[in-house]
């Protein structure tokens, strides 16, 4: 008995060893998606010439990254299973139908740009659906979201408040707030669709602190939503409300409402002030010059949101779907045929009431009306079953959920999609990549097996099918990211093209931007900046080849106004009058109209018709007195026919006209005032035409008798 007491005492006492972290490669991507999520609303670089075409870029290479280890992962497990939910196949059916666009498209490029934009939101979807398990994961996604927001609002008030620097740099304003989105109402759509998701925080976490945190973050992003003061903002969370009321009279998720009612309640009672101080009646949006006018309710708002303006390029849109009601003019293409069927709406007796002018729109305002015009019916049956799927996936999702926490989760979620469907009436989220990155990722946690386990299949690849699908992903993301970098490098040496030329190295911008095309997938604004520079280095037909090119690129008045004068300067009145007559058709700005009726004249004067150039002349300057040119040009009119006296008295004018715009332009230039590169060559180039316009005008007055 003894020797076993001493045995047990000779032995050394087993301690359990430490529990080793782990965390599991699902966990890995769950975080990756929230590092992702937190990243592009945020991104931006000093530089480029669009915030959102920034966002597009980092997500092409940050979804890439994603892919490619997902693949290796898969790859290295022996089997790959992909959970695909139904709403994947709508959208695949959407990107079939985005190739038969190609048909009637103007630009073929831009249908395959807009189509890899729409692809990586698909598949960027398809890895939130796969990679989100459980209740942690949907929180570590929505607070990463939260906390992005926040940063965006933050910034956005700064320039609001004229602490930071804003779109324009006067000091503050609703003008100056773009934050990193690059317009208010792109972050006020932006911080709206995530209102009702970021819920979830307040009833999930355990941590007193962090739903605190996020409390006041949900606050703070509100008060920056509606600071914005986009009644289509509020009319979409109205609309949400309603919605997640409905849903949750029918579904009845009790328990969590009554077991977070003191956070909720808070919370209510938090946006309720903060709605009603800043409504436009209210003290902020007094201040700021936002209240009520006088007129109706509906009247007011149709006003204050640029209503009119909205309804044309809805009407531009439907005149395209009439012109092709099968497939649209295609993907992307709205904003190239904008002004050409601009023109057709203006020419109807509907589009006679619109006699004003608009800028050029890039997007519909609409993104239902958007897609019936560059996708035609499939594009419309395609949307309509989209958005049956998503009501379907989330109503299965709901109907067979056993769980209240994660019936009131789902309820949730789905205001989030109702704020951004209904916003998309009157803007387009679908076409900014910071809000369709919400979309698609609050549409992954709710198609996940966080909630459902219904509405979805799954493939299995194994062995050579495997090792195959995973050097393809891995090719086509490694494509894909190598043209993103191109095209990256592409607008960074536009910006540089266009410093050049504003500070007179036209040489130079002339082979930067020639640069620039060579590394774009699809180059359209550069070819109009290097058609000015040729311009200026006197290479008229070389400018005329690509302004030609702008006509299937980068649609604008300019570009036609400069195709009529340097077809005037080359002798080819009918390619002039034709693009003359096309400007004026699309009821252009003031300005716009005032060179192309003064090109006009000028065409009629070679084409030997004078009494239609004096009649045209005459006119302009008549309700243009300060227009030099308009007298330049009649006076080389007058000395055609022989008529000195008068040609003597239009030549002075305009010597004098041109005398004091010098005196102003160099007084400005020598100020020693700050002024922006922009300017420097707007006053450089004006000083320029002035001074060759004098020595034009002296030289004619010298020849007369």
């Amino acid at each position: 008995m003894a020797k076993k007491r001493t045995q047990q005492r000779g032995r050394k006492k087993q301690v359990p060893a430490p529990p080793r972290f782990t965390i599991s490669a699902e966990r890995v991507f769950a975080y990756a998606v929230a590092a992702i999520v937190f990243i592009i609303p945020l991104f931006i670089w000093p530089g480029e010439t669009e915030y959102g075409y920034g966002k597009t870029i980092i997500m092409y290479l940050l979804v890439s990254a994603l892919l490619i280890g997902w693949a290796a992962w898969a790859v290295r497990r022996g089997v790959w299973k992909i959970r695909i939910p139904w709403l994947a196949y709508s959208a695949g059916f959407l990107i079939l139908v985005g190739l038969l666009s190609l048909i009637n498209a103007v630009n073929g490029l831009v249908v395959i740009q807009s189509l890899a934009v729409f692809l990586y939101f698909i598949l960027f979807y398809l890895v939130v659906a796969n990679m989100v398990r459980d209740s942690r994961d949907v929180t570590v996604i929505l607070y990463a979201l939260l906390i992005a927001a926040f940063f965006t609002a933050l910034y956005g008030l700064l320039q609001y408040l004229g602490v930071m620097r804003g779109a324009f740099g006067n000091g503050g304003g609703l003008n100056e707030l773009i934050s990193t989105m690059g317009n208010r109402n792109y972050l006020g759509g932006f911080l709206a669709y995530l209102m009702f998701p970021s819920v979830i925080l307040l009833v999930r976490l355990h941590s007193r602190i962090l739903r605190a945190i996020a409390l006041l973050l949900l606050a703070f992003n509100f008060g920056t939503a509606m600071l914005v003061n986009q009644t289509g903002i509020v009319v979409a969370l109205i609309v949400a409300l309603i919605g997640v009321v409905i849903g949750w009279l029918i579904f009845r998720p009790v328990e969590p409402v009554r077991r977070n009612r003191v956070w909720l309640i808070t919370l209510l009672a938090i946006l309720a002030v903060t709605f009603v101080f800043e409504a436009p009646a209210g003290p902020l949006n007094s201040v700021v010059g936002l209240s009520a006018t006088p007129g109706s309710f509906i009247g007011r708002l149709w006003a204050q949101n640029a209503g009119k303006t909205r309804s044309w390029d809805w009407w531009i849109g439907y005149e395209m779907f009439k012109a092709h009601p099968i497939l649209g003019v295609g993907l992307g293409n709205y904003k190239l045929n904008f002004l050409p069927y601009k023109a057709k709406f203006l020419a109807t007796p509907r589009g006679k009431n619109y006699n004003f002018y608009i800028p050029r729109a890039a997007q519909a305002h609409n993104d239902y009306v958007q897609t019936a015009a560059e996708l035609g019916i499939l594009g419309i049956i395609g949307v309509v079953g989209l958005i049956g799927m998503i009501a379907y996936s989330l109503w299965i999702a709901l109907y067979r959920s056993r769980n209240e926490a994660d019936r009131f989760d789902l309820l949730l979620l789905t205001g989030g999609v109702i704020t951004f469907l209904v916003h998309a009436l009157v803007s387009f989220p679908a076409h900014l990549p910071a809000s369709s990155l919400v979309l698609v990722t609050i549409l992954g946690i709710a198609t996940s097996r966080a909630y459902t386990d219904t509405a979805h299949t799954t493939v299995t690849i194994k062995r050579v099918p495997l090792a195959a699908m995973a050097a393809v992903v891995a090719a086509f993301c490694v494509f894909v990211s190598v043209v993103a970098v191109r095209d990256y490098a592409a607008d960074f040496l536009f910006q540089a093209g266009v410093q050049e030329l504003q500070l007179g190295q036209t040489n130079l911008a002339i082979e930067t931007f020639n640069h620039s095309i060579q590394l774009d997938f699809c180059p359209r604004q550069t070819y109009f900046y290097l058609a000015t520079a040729e311009i200026q280095a006197g290479n008229y037909k070389q400018a005329l080849a690509d302004l030609e090119k702008c006509r299937t690129r980068y649609v604008t008045e300019p570009v036609y106004l400069n195709i009529a004068n340097l077809a005037v300067n080359l002798g080819d009145i009918k390619t002039a009058q034709k693009n003359i007559n096309f400007i004026l058709s699309t009821h252009p700005s003031s300005d716009m109209a005032l060179q192309a009726e003064y090109l006009n004249g000028i065409i009629a004067i070679r084409a030997g018709d004078y009494t239609r150039a004096s009649q045209i002349l005459n006119e302009l300057v008549k309700r243009h007195r300060d227009f030099e040119r308009g007298y330049i040009a009649l006076g080389d009119l007058y000395r055609a026919q022989g008529l000195t006296v008068s040609a003597r008295k239009n030549y002075e004018t305009s010597l004098k006209l041109i005398t004091a715009r010098l005196a102003r332009d160099n007084s400005h230039l020598n100020s020693g005032k700050p002024i922006t590169g922009q300017e420097y060559s707007r006053l450089r180039n004006e000083i320029t035409m002035l001074t060759q316009e004098k020595q034009a005008v002296e030289a004619s007055l010298a020849k007369l008798p």
